[in-house]
């Protein structure tokens, strides 16, 4: 048996156990045993992704605090809950960390939030039907705990040095589009069109744009799981 001399370390194996024992679990299951009720059958997509997240956060132990480190602050650990089909493959890009786009043009790679964000990364996988099936029938599929390769952390500098660069130092916020970065993305992460925050134009004048956040691809995430999958 392996044995960890870093508490920490230890600690995160044994974090990376208790998910790795919830493969195959329903999320039913999880529910009644934390106490939760299951959504109506037809939720809307985003209340029931909300559930599902909520119940997995509950089991391992996230404790909701509002600060904007990782979920797991004294290992260092941010949880990820990803949806996937049946093959494993993830049905939308993962949410990273909200943008602040004028803090932003002054951050640099290694000081930012989203490099903190993904320096270790608890990957819970959960099979999630078509929508006509009921949301208590999913069930967890994966779990890996993954930290950047070099080259991981290469290809997410590059498309974080891109957007700071090119876009948010530039003036050009609003100019993003989902189909910029290989494995990080910008998307919209606002409640509605109303939901903005403070930004500057091209002439550096003070101008609101949408809540918008940084995302990993679904691509990208697949190769994750697939990688572990296969270890």
């Amino acid at each position: 048996m392996r044995s960890f001399d870093d508490p920490i370390e230890a600690a995160r194996a044994a974090l990376f156990a208790h998910a790795r024992a919830l493969v195959g679990v329903d999320l039913t299951e999880l529910a009644e045993r934390l106490g939760f009720a299951a959504p109506a059958d037809g939720a809307e997509r985003n209340r029931s992704k909300g559930w599902v997240g909520q119940i997995i956060e509950r089991e391992l132990g996230v404790e909701s605090d509002g600060r904007a480190g990782p979920d797991f602050a004294a290992l260092g650990v941010e949880l990820k809950t990803v949806p996937v089909n049946e093959r494993g493959v993830p049905r939308e890009s993962t949410a990273v960390c909200q943008i602040d786009p004028i803090a932003i043009a002054g951050e640099s790679w290694e000081t930012s939030t989203a490099r903190h964000k993904l320096a270790c990364v608890l990957f819970v996988g959960v099979v999630w039907p078509d929508a006509e099936h009921a949301v208590s029938e999913r069930r967890v599929s994966s779990a890996c705990l993954w930290s950047p390769t070099r080259e991981d952390d290469r290809l997410l500098r590059t498309d974080f040095e891109m957007f700071v660069r090119s876009y948010f130092r530039m003036g050009l916020a609003p100019s993003i589009t989902g189909h910029l970065g290989r494995v990080l993305q910008v998307r919209p992460k606002g409640k509605n069109a109303a939901d903005t925050r403070d930004a500057f134009d091209e002439h550096g004048q003070p101008i609101r744009v949408g809540r918008m956040g940084f995302y990993l691809r679904p691509a990208f995430v697949a190769g994750i799981l697939r990688n572990e999958a296969a270890s």
